[in-house]
């Protein structure tokens, strides 16, 4: 595992990193803080908890995380995974 950038439509909301056999997320986003700190057996469980609290809290009134995509993708150039 390595360290990526996480990103929750389109913008960067955190970074994972490696914490023995899992991975830890450390969010720089508001909207996310919640979640920082918590650790995932994968980046899928991790884009799943992103994913469910942004949808269970309404987006936190960000408007710029409003227009989430719906697909899962990400950016291995970039080292970025989008969670939307």
């Amino acid at each position: 595992m390595e360290k990526r950038v996480i990103e929750y439509a389109g913008v960067p909301v955190g970074i994972s990193v490696p914490d023995g056999d899992r991975i830890k997320f450390i969010a720089v986003k508001f909207p996310v803080i919640e979640l920082d700190g918590g650790t995932y057996r994968n980046i899928v469980e991790l884009q799943l908890a992103i994913h469910d609290h942004m949808k269970k809290n309404g987006g936190d009134g960000q408007a710029i995380f409003s227009h989430a995509a719906n697909a899962l993708s990400g950016s291995p150039a970039r080292k970025a995974f989008n969670a939307a």
